[in-house]
C-alpha cells in the first residue's frame, strides 16, 4: 500500500473529515488509545474506546506488546465505518511479535464520538484464541506459558513445557520458553490455524509459523495419549519453536521433523522397533524405503501409514547422524542445511552425498528394524516380563502419530 493512500484513508475519520464533529479523534488515534488502555490494564479507558466484551480474555493474557498498524478504511457510512489494520502483539514468553490482520467496525454515537463496536479476523486470517472464548485461563512458570479455552486446565501443560524446554536446551544448547495454546476442540484448533479440521483430527499438536511460534494442542487427540507420549509431543513441538529462526525453505522436512523427534526421544532409551512400528513392519517385509522421506509424505491429512513411516524414518536418520558423527554434528547439519540446502550440507558436514547418506540410512534401518534383531529384542522383552519386575506399560498413542510437527511451513527461502 502506498504511503499517500494510507495517510488519505486515515484522514477520513480524522479532524478534517467532512461530517465529523470537531475534536473527533481519527481511527488511528482511537486504536492507539485502545491499545494503551489494554496494556495499562485500564478497563474504564478501554471501554471508553468502544466494545469492552473482549476485555476479559485479553486482560487474562500476559501481554508484552499490542499495537495497531496503519489503518485503511474499507467501508464508510454516515455514522459507521469499516477499517482494516495489522495487529502486532506479543505475549510475555513469545520470541517475537505475532501479526494478525483485523477488521474493525467503528460507529459514531449520538454525541459524535467514534467507538469500536466490532473486531474480527480479516478474510483469510486465522482466528485468535480470544475470538473463541471470553473465559481464557493462563498458567505460567519461568519457562512456560499455557493458555487454555473451554474446559482445559492450563496447569496440566506447564510441567510438560518445562520438561520440553530443558530437553531442547540440552540437545541444542539454546534457550526456549514455549507458549502452549489449548483451544476447546479440534474444530477450534483448525480455526486457529485457518485450516480444515479434517486435516488435524489425528494430530495431537502443531507449531504455528511466524516470528512468534506457539504450540497449539488438539485437546481431543492429545487426550488419548499416555503421559510419556504427551511429553514426546510437547518436546517435539518445542523443538520446532526453538529452531524456527534456524529453519528456512532450504531445510528438508525429514531433517526438521526428524530432529524434533530425535530431541523428544533423546536419552529415553526407546527401542527403534518399538518407537517406529510402521517402518519396522515394512523393513521386516523386505520393503526398505528407497529414499529419505520427502516433504510431501509429511502432509497433514495424508495417508496415516505414509505419514507415520515418514516421521519414523526421519527420526532414525537424525539418530544415525547423532550416533555415527556425534550430537554436535546434528546441530551443524541442521544449520548448514538451512543455509546451503540439503545436498551441500551433507557433503560439507558429513562428507557424503545424498545417495551415500541414504545408503547408510537404509543399512541402519535393516540393522535396527530387521527380523532377526527384532526377534532377539522380543525374546529379551518376554524374559523381562516373566521375571519378578514387569516392564513399564507403553504410553497410549492416538490413532496416528502422537505429534503432528510444525504447521505447514511458509517457505521463507
Amino acid at each position: 500500500m502506498e504511503r499517500k493512500r494510507v495517510v488519505g484513508v486515515v484522514a477520513v475519520l480524522g479532524l478534517a473529515a467532512a461530517g465529523c464533529a470537531p475534536g473527533t479523534p481519527g481511527a488511528q488515534e482511537l486504536l492507539t488509545r485502545r491499545a494503551e488502555a489494554l496494556l495499562d490494564g485500564d478497563r474504564a479507558a478501554f471501554a471508553a474506546t468502544g466494545d469492552a466484551s473482549r476485555w476479559e480474555p485479553l486482560h487474562a493474557l500476559p501481554l508484552a506488546a499490542w499495537r495497531y498498524g496503519a489503518v485503511e478504511v474499507t467501508g464508510r457510512g454516515e455514522d459507521t465505518a469499516t477499517v482494516e489494520t495489522e495487529l502486532r502483539y506479543r505475549l510475555d514468553r513469545d520470541a517475537g511479535d505475532a501479526t494478525a490482520r483485523r477488521v474493525l467496525t467503528l460507529t459514531r454515537d449520538d454525541g459524535g464520538t467514534w467507538r469500536v463496536t466490532a473486531d474480527r479476523p480479516a478474510r483469510g486470517e486465522a482466528e485468535q484464541l480470544w475470538d473463541q472464548d471470553a473465559g481464557l485461563r493462563t498458567a505460567a512458570t519461568p519457562r512456560t506459558l499455557a493458555v487454555a479455552a473451554g474446559d482445559g486446565d492450563p496447569r496440566d501443560y506447564t510441567p510438560l513445557g518445562d520438561a520440553a524446554a530443558r530437553a531442547v536446551g540440552e540437545a541444542w544448547d539454546t534457550r526456549v520458553r514455549p507458549v502452549v495454546l489449548v483451544p476447546e476442540s479440534t474444530d477450534a484448533m483448525a480455526r486457529l490455524l485457518d485450516a480444515p479440521a479434517s486435516a488435524h483430527r489425528r494430530t495431537a499438536a502443531v507449531t504455528t509459523p511466524g516470528d512468534a511460534p506457539r504450540v497449539v494442542v488438539n485437546p481431543e487427540a492429545f487426550g488419548t495419549l499416555g503421559e510419556e507420549a504427551r511429553q514426546i509431543v510437547v518436546t517435539h513441538e518445542t523443538t520446532h519453536v526453538a529452531l524456527r529462526a534456524r529453519t528456512t525453505g532450504r531445510t528438508p522436512m525429514w531433517l526438521s521433523e526428524g530432529c524434533a523427534d530425535w530431541t523428544a526421544y533423546r536419552g529415553s532409551g526407546r527401542d527403534p522397533a518399538e518407537a517406529a512400528p510402521a517402518l519396522a513392519r515394512e523393513v521386516r517385509g523386505g520393503r526398505t524405503p528407497p529414499h529419505l522421506p520427502t516433504d510431501r509424505e509429511f502432509a497433514f491429512g495424508g495417508d496415516a501409514g505414509t505419514v507415520g513411516r515418514a516421521y519414523e524414518g526421519a527420526w532414525l536418520a537424525c539418530r544415525l547422524v547423532a550416533d555415527r558423527w556425534g550430537e554436535g554434528t546434528v546441530r551443524a547439519l541442521y544449520d548448514a542445511a538451512g543455509a546451503d540446502g540439503e545436498e551441500a550440507a551433507l557433503r560439507e558436514v558429513l562428507g557424503v552425498d545424498r545417495a551415500g547418506f541414504t545408503a547408510l540410512w537404509q543399512a541402519d534401518l535393516r540393522r535396527e528394524l530387521g527380523a532377526r534383531r527384532t526377534a532377539v529384542r522380543a525374546a529379551r522383552a518376554a524374559g523381562r516380563r516373566a521375571g519378578p519386575t514387569a516392564s513399564a506399560p507403553r504410553p497410549r498413542r492416538g490413532p496416528a502419530r502422537p505429534c503432528g510437527g510444525a504447521a505447514p511451513r511458509r517457505r521463507a527461502g
